[in-house]
């Protein structure tokens, strides 16, 4: 009987191995894309208040006399109903978008929508939740995208008043934070080459067993 030409032990650390090579390949083209954008001015990177945002059922509470805000900071914002958006109408490469908005009741989902050239829709394809990465702080990671608007739903509720100060493009971070998968990825870098080596070793046992 013809024995495997690796071991399943051997079988499962060539495809981590794979797998950590094929994930910084990934990495250092997208810095390289990264730098390209960078070096065209394309990619912004610049704090935008919240004056020069158009909104949509998202109102400062100064807009009406009635409103009554939480204390005196002229940055608190209502959302009138359960849709309110807040719109950057640009474009260029982004890959993360931070939100800084301080909410005084559960906002429930938080998301950006993003417009790629040719599209006046924005869609749930193109659609990007957001991680609470400090309180009052809401990041969207784009991954990379050459977007000509955004959109972002600052709550899903309606009713909620926000000390909304603006949004961050493309804020600077740390280079090493570019090799560090996030939640999502660091799932499929666990399982998908635990899943192939298991294949693998399957298919070739297969062979093996019909060839002797």
């Amino acid at each position: 009987m013809r024995k495997p030409l690796l071991k399943a032990r051997q079988l499962l650390l060539l495809a981590y191995l794979l797998a950590a090579v094929l994930w910084v390949v990934r990495c250092l083209v997208g810095c390289g894309v990264m730098l390209n954008y960078k070096l065209q001015g394309k990619m912004p990177q610049t704090h935008v208040d919240a004056a020069e945002l158009v909104t949509e059922s998202f109102a400062p509470y100064s807009s009406n006399e009635w409103w009554t805000p939480p204390d005196n900071d002229p940055a608190w914002y209502l959302s009138t109903d359960s849709d309110p958006h807040i719109y950057w109408q640009g474009q260029g490469y982004i890959e993360t978008v931070v939100l800084d908005a301080a909410h005084r009741l559960p906002p429930g989902g938080v998301a950006l929508y993003y417009l790629k050239p040719g599209q006046t829709d924005y869609t749930e394809a193109q659609k990007v939740y957001a991680r609470v990465t400090a309180p009052g702080v809401y990041t969207f990671d784009l991954s990379g995208q050459w977007v000509t608007g955004l959109r972002i739903d600052p709550d899903s509720v309606g009713g909620v008043p926000t000390l909304f100060t603006g949004i961050d493009l493309n804020p600077a971070r740390p280079w090493y934070t570019r090799f560090v998968p996030t939640a999502g990825w660091w799932l499929v870098l666990a399982f998908v080459p635990a899943v192939a080596a298991a294949m693998t070793s399957a298919v070739c046992s297969f062979f093996i067993k019909k060839d002797s």
